[in-house]
């Protein structure tokens, strides 16, 4: 939990290692949890016995001590030294060796509260595991989705071209009107197709480059959170059953109290930062897709548009991303929020490692989880969007006019693919707030061509992702949308209220220089965080057109007939009884609950118990 550790960060792409050091320690809470039952029937069976289970649970601990520390396959193995988390239970069980009188209440203690939150806090992070796995397998078919639309494209683009060659030689060998517009026809299917092939080519970048430098770290620093906060829980435990021991007696009471010392030392980060020690391996960023002409006709990578017919075809592909843009921009903003705030809240917990609110903790993890989830799939259905429309209009020559006003996209004919599946994925309200363009970058993120920069975690800094910014809303001066506390020594801070004045542009980077009159100071701050009025000398030089502004949508709204009474299990959840009609929020996620709102509360109710 300390902020300057994270996994994402150090290691980059190790989601399989991290989980299964994630999972191993998850396990090793039934273990835990074996021993207090255990233990509680030996309090009662006199010390001797107690002394050998202890021994028992040393063993276990030193058989399993290299993987609870550095994971089941590290760099470089640590030799003797173990984790502040193994050495700490070590402790507690050297201690426990000591104490050998019969304690019936203290039996019972162990039994009724201490095994009991074990088993507790193991079904809760176990189910928590479960989610990030497939938050990580959903990232990963995405990708996989997004790699085999290219091989698709580039196996049409093959087969175009040879078609055309074939149509080429007919009309060389036999000359005339039609075989001269058949191979015109042949053309355009081919140029047409090319263009698609290129588009993939850079959406499929772009969402390579995200899935490593995002939505990877994304992943794995929430198996560290995870692991951190099931640390600090396992803290709790153990404090507890100290607190009972020590009402026994003044001798335990002793012995407990050296326990509990090594117990405070086992920071959080500690067990993070020896993983990374240990687990530290060369890693190269896999090379960018690129452009494979076909080896009987194209042989570079332009944009072909020699006829109506492609300018056509890439207008419609132009209305189509806009228009899938401008309705995953609100969309993501709200979620944006959502996390800006959990990753503030994530900071305040973490402050003081020595005094953890282990269950603030969890339960901040818990709702990271359930916005992040979704933030990343629509972020990612944007980036498409969003290279589509940077693909076409920064490779069409300027003379051919891109305007998409006399598209009409309901008269076209319906297709199932990416822009059906953008729809599907529109499930709130649209926000209200002003569009920015975020991306959820880990700590010391690499900037790639400018066009990415970093979104920290842990100071909930947030900055534009991408050179392609909203219009800005025309006003009467230039005024701070929100606050901004400076990251670095080119920044500076803003506040709502404060007034300014440009100093230079933004150039694409999601950064704008500006000198702020209340405080006198000149740095940069994050565009998205101010508007600036424009003049039209501003706007001279400007070569890529701006994305016009979203199009505000209405959803309808979707409600559920609950079938069966249920009563709310936790706080996250909601109690229904027969016949209420539920307002859904978010629809069911194949995990088999729904969350809805009723009588003003939302929460997650069972899909199956309502029609």
């Amino acid at each position: 939990m300390s902020s300057k550790l994270s996994i994402g960060n150090e290691i980059k792409d190790l989601y399989k290692e991290t989980h299964k050091w994630v999972q191993n320690n998850v396990k090793w809470l039934k273990d835990i949890e074996q021993f207090y039952r255990e233990r509680a029937k030996l309090e009662r069976e006199y010390s001797d016995k107690l002394s050998g289970l202890t021994k028992e649970f040393l063993n276990r601990k030193s058989k399993i001590s290299v993987s609870l520390t550095v994971g089941d396959t590290p760099s470089t193995t640590p030799g003797s030294l173990e984790a502040a988390s193994v050495v700490a239970w070590n402790e507690v069980l050297s201690q426990t060796e000591m104490i050998c009188k019969d304690r019936g209440q203290l039996a019972d203690e162990f039994e009724r509260r201490i095994a009991e939150q074990l088993a507790g806090l193991y079904a809760k992070v176990d189910m928590t595991l479960t989610k990030i796995s497939g938050f990580n397998e959903e990232i990963m078919n995405k990708r996989g989705n997004m790699e085999q639309e290219l091989e698709k494209s580039k196996k049409r683009y093959d087969e175009v071209c040879a078609s055309m060659e074939m149509a080429r030689n007919k009309n060389t060998k036999s000359s005339n009107e039609r075989t001269q517009r058949k191979m015109e026809q042949k053309e355009s299917e081919m140029n047409i197709v090319k263009n698609d092939y290129l588009i993939k080519i850079n959406q499929s970048n772009r969402v390579k480059d995200k899935y490593y430098f995002q939505d990877v770290p994304e992943v794995v620093d929430s198996l560290q959170d995870l692991n951190e906060s099931r640390i600090a829980f396992l803290n709790d435990i153990w404090r507890s059953a100290k607190d009972f021991e020590v009402e026994a007696g003044q001798r335990v009471q002793e012995r407990l109290k050296t326990a509990d010392t090594v117990v405070s030392q086992n920071l959080p980060s500690l067990s993070t930062a020896i993983f990374i020690k240990h687990n530290l391996k060369q890693w190269k960023e896999p090379n960018d897709f690129r452009f494979e002409p076909s080896p009987v006709w194209h042989d570079d990578d332009k944009f072909v548009v020699s006829t109506e017919t492609e300018l056509n075809d890439l207008k419609i592909k132009l209305a189509k991303a806009e228009k899938a843009y401008s309705e995953l921009q609100d969309l993501t903003q709200s979620e944006i929020s959502k996390l800006s705030a959990l990753n503030q809240r994530k900071k305040e917990i973490k402050a003081n490692e020595n005094e953890i609110d282990s269950q603030a903790f969890y339960e901040t993890l818990k709702s990271y989880l359930s916005v992040v989830t979704p933030f990343t799939s629509h972020e990612t259905l944007k980036l498409q969007a969003e290279v589509q429309i940077e693909s076409i209009q920064n490779n069409v020559p300027e003379k051919f006019d891109l305007s998409t006003d006399d598209i009409d996209l309901s008269k076209l004919k319906k297709k199932s693919g990416l822009f059906n599946k953008l729809k599907h994925n529109l499930l709130p309200e649209p926000s209200s707030k002003p569009n920015h363009r975020f991306g959820l970058f880990g700590n010391n993120s690499e900037k790639r061509n400018s066009a990415t920069q970093s979104f920290d975690t842990d100071a909930a800094s947030i900055s534009s992702t991408t050179s392609l910014s909203t219009n800005q809303t025309t006003s009467n001066k230039n005024k701070v949308l929100y606050a901004y506390s400076k990251q670095d020594s080119d920044e500076i801070s803003i506040n709502v209220g404060d007034s300014i004045s440009l100093e230079a542009p933004d150039t694409g980077s999601g950064w704008t220089k500006i000198r702020n009159e209340t405080t006198g100071e000149i740095g940069l701050v994050p565009t998205t965080y101010i508007v600036i009025k424009e003049t039209a000398n501003d706007r001279k030089g400007k070569e890529v057109p701006k994305v016009p502004p979203p199009r505000r949508t209405t959803l309808p709204t979707r409600t559920m007939e609950a079938q069966y009474a249920y009563v709310a299990q936790g706080d996250d959840e909601l109690s229904i009884n027969v016949s209420d009609v539920i307002k859904v929020i978010k629809v069911d996620d194949g995990s088999g609950w729904t969350y809805g709102e009723l009588n003003g509360k939302k929460g997650l109710f069972p899909t199956s118990y309502c029609k």
